[in-house]
């Protein structure tokens, strides 16, 4: 693979686009493509290349990082008309960033290898914050010589890329990480709930709670948010978990052996219910009980 060639990349939505910055900070040109352009602005604006199609993308590109949304949205760019896997060459490597179904990552695999290229599941932990800072955490599932040649393009944006076994096996790690994610982002909704009703103040209570055994970065995280006032457009949706959530189910062989998480759903299905879908999971405790109007970080004030 010329190290010449521009990267490919797909989906510059909140994490797409921070990746794109910081290869284009490191001084890789990059080739991209987004289903709606407009959303690909601040990429062009760092210097990014637009293309009309994934496949157009791909014809161009030594290597193609995607960050895309879910699973149809990966199905659509490497397997839809004028995708990825039409476009594929002969040594070229395809690296998927999202979190998606980890039987959908073996049949990419299996379609790209077919044409001789190599396809990476390398979902990442960190988010659109650890993106921009560079300190994202990837565990990648795929052929040890594919991962190997991704590692110099996507340190620009991951501190640690951590080989976890063959095609999926990084989707399967990162649907456990999802699965504690998804139980702390309950828990710490619950937690603000509880503190509101009692009229404890956040940033007190926070200097007690973050520095023991009931810290958790989603704690953390959640009180930062509302501190900020940020619960609104920071690119991480209540919604967007819910399928993430049904892949987590899809692996477990009795879901009835696993109450904590199978509870952190209601939460979600509550919060989602109550209209707060598209809002920053650090609104969730909106949806566990009325907050007290005399506390502060309520979404009013954001």
């Amino acid at each position: 693979m010329s190290t010449t060639e521009p990267v490919g990349f797909i989906g510059t939505g909140a994490m797409g686009t921070e990746m794109v910055l910081r290869l284009r900070a490191a001084g890789h040109p990059v080739v991209v493509s987004n289903r709606t352009r407009g959303n690909a602005a601040r990429a062009e604006q760092a210097g990014a290349e637009w293309a009309e199609s994934p496949r157009l993308v791909a014809e161009g590109s030594g290597i193609v990082l995607s960050c895309l949304l879910d699973s149809a949205a990966v199905e659509r760019v490497y397997l839809g008309p004028d995708g990825l896997v039409e476009a594929a060459r002969p040594g070229r490597v395809f690296v998927e960033h999202g979190t998606f179904s980890p039987v959908l990552a073996a049949e990419v695999h299996r379609r790209l290898a077919a044409v001789g290229a190599a396809f990476v599941d390398m979902p990442v932990t960190g988010g659109p914050e650890g993106t921009r800072e560079g300190r994202l955490a990837a565990m990648a599932g795929g052929e040890p010589v594919a991962i190997e040649a991704t590692a110099a393009v996507v340190s620009a944006y991951c501190a640690q890329v951590t080989p976890i076994g063959g095609p999926g096996a990084g989707l399967q790690l990162k649907l456990v990480n999802q699965l504690l994610v998804s139980s702390q982002m309950a828990s710490a909704a619950e937690a603000i709930a509880l503190l509101h009703r009692l009229g404890i103040d956040l940033d007190a209570a926070g200097s007690v709670l973050e520095r023991g055994w009931a810290g958790s970065a989603m704690l953390t995280r959640a009180l930062a948010q509302l501190r900020a006032g940020a619960v609104h457009g920071t690119g991480v949706k209540t919604v967007g978990m819910i399928e993430i959530q049904e892949l987590i189910e899809e692996l477990l062989d009795d879901p009835a052996a696993y109450p904590v998480f199978e509870g952190s759903r209601t939460v979600f299905e509550r919060a989602i219910a109550r209209g707060l879908g598209d809002d920053d999971p650090a609104a969730m405790h909106l949806a566990v009980t009325a907050p007290n109007p005399a506390v502060r970080y309520t979404q009013e004030e954001s």
